[in-house]
């Protein structure tokens, strides 16, 4: 069984050849690293077998509750990616025939998002295939494993008020001011 990606092995391995106090630690995050990649590509192969990815996905789902439409900025809001991420999903969306764009009647500059009918056919057969998909990912772990993994991740994933995991810089290791970057600062 195969517990860590190449290339968390390669990081790994460099932590273990510098003897860093906290090896554990960082085969533990790797570990979930790769447990996560593991996750997300068996999901982009299911979704590949309906030409989606996880992004288009969720666009079908949430236009699917609201038959009269959303704008792109709301879908944008709603699916949790930018604005211009949006315009190529839904690009590829409207390639598909999965969903159309309206210019509103009484003011052109406002545009509505809508299913077409193999959009609504679509995600009505996809969401219970898919959500039987995901329940079945930790199938072969006994459901005691199940509630206590869940609690540990809650545990680990430290979150500031956004949501977003607690990133604290190394105290003994400094950068030298010449490779830092912006994002190091």
């Amino acid at each position: 069984m195969k517990l860590l990606d190449l290339k968390y092995q390669t990081i790994l391995s460099e932590s273990q050849r510098q003897a860093h106090p906290k090896t554990e630690d960082i085969e533990l995050c790797l570990r979930v690293l790769s447990l996560a990649s593991s996750i997300n590509r068996a999901s982009s192969t299911v979704l590949n077998e309906f030409g989606l990815s996880e992004g288009r996905l969720v666009l079908l789902f949430l236009l699917s509750r609201q038959p009269s439409g959303l704008s792109p900025a709301l879908l944008a809001e709603q699916a949790g990616v930018t604005r211009a991420t949006i315009t190529g999903l839904l690009d590829g969306l409207e390639q598909q025939q999965l969903l159309v764009r309206q210019n509103n009647a009484s003011d052109r500059r406002v545009l509505t998002v809508k299913l077409t009918e193999a959009g609504k056919e679509l995600s009505e057969h996809l969401l219970p295939y898919y959500i039987e998909w995901l329940s079945g990912v930790f199938s072969h772990v006994p459901q005691d494993v199940r509630e206590r993994l869940s609690n540990l991740l809650s545990r680990a994933m430290q979150s500031d008020s956004k949501g977003e995991i607690k990133i604290e810089k190394p105290l003994s290791h400094t950068v030298p001011g010449t490779m830092q970057r912006s994002y190091m600062v």
